[in-house]
């Protein structure tokens, strides 16, 4: 699985849809009981309501209840980028890509010095349910 870094975004390239990357992504998230998921939200859909076409385009914000509290707790402006958010989107030329932010931008921009440990987690764990979505 590649992953490109992209300033402060993470992008994967996607071998499916978008609705399929963002179910499949949610199947694996949905094993973690402490990750909460908040809304999903269908951007084509609602670029319709106003008569406006675009490619699939999805997003999910989620957060993980045991780091969320510990991350606020080193520094309150880390709510600026939390709950997590996914997107995942159809380009031109019809690939798929899943763009989430990129805890090490996080790190640095909120002088959090790994957060004691919590930047490696989800360093653990946002890679291994993207490479279970994108798999196969």
């Amino acid at each position: 699985m590649e992953k490109l870094v992209d300033g402060s975004k993470w992008l994967f390239k996607s071998p499916h849809t978008v609705k399929t990357t963002i179910d499949r992504l949610l199947r694996a998230i949905d094993k973690n009981p402490e990750v909460i998921q908040y809304e999903r939200i269908d951007q084509q859909a609602v670029s319709r309501i106003a008569g406006k076409e675009v490619r699939p385009c999805e997003c999910v914000s989620f957060q993980n209840s045991k780091l969320v509290g510990l991350l606020l707790d080193l520094n309150i402006r880390t709510a600026e980028v939390l709950p997590m958010q996914v997107v995942a989107y159809e380009q031109e030329d019809g690939q798929v890509w899943l763009a989430t932010n990129n805890p090490d931008f996080m790190d640095v921009h909120y002088g959090l010095n790994g957060a004691n440990g919590l930047i490696a987690q989800i360093h653990a764990l946002f890679p291994r349910w993207v490479e279970e979505a994108l798999s196969g």
